[in-house]
């Protein structure tokens, strides 16, 4: 894909917020959209958890936006896993949550 396609998807969605993110970083390995509550949880320490909304809200749009594919089984079972474009975004909140830390860093925070 053309590098403008990354470069939109990766204004559409940065920033991120924290629920993208997560279901973002869930999908980096192949899982079933029942696992993902479960694997933002662990992520978290049991900090923060999607509602059922969020979670699909994110898991259409970002299906719909190339970030994920999407696999249904014959027994309705929904899998999903990240895309080279989904990386792509990814990698960019990446390198933004990163300067953050190091403003906060600096500002002695």
């Amino acid at each position: 894909m053309p590098a403008n396609f990354y470069q939109r998807l990766i204004d559409k969605y940065e920033p991120m917020t924290e629920a993208a993110f997560l279901v973002l970083v869930s999908v980096r390995q192949p899982i079933t959209s029942e696992a993902i509550p479960q694997k933002i949880a662990e992520m978290t320490n049991n900090q923060l958890q999607l509602g059922l909304g969020t979670l699909f809200t994110n898991l259409h749009a970002m299906t719909k936006d190339y970030l994920m594919t999407e696999r249904v089984d014959e027994n309705d079972v929904h899998t999903y896993e990240i895309t080279g474009s989904g990386e792509s975004v990814l990698a960019a909140e990446r390198k933004r949550l990163q300067l953050l830390n190091q403003i906060c860093e600096q500002a002695g925070l």
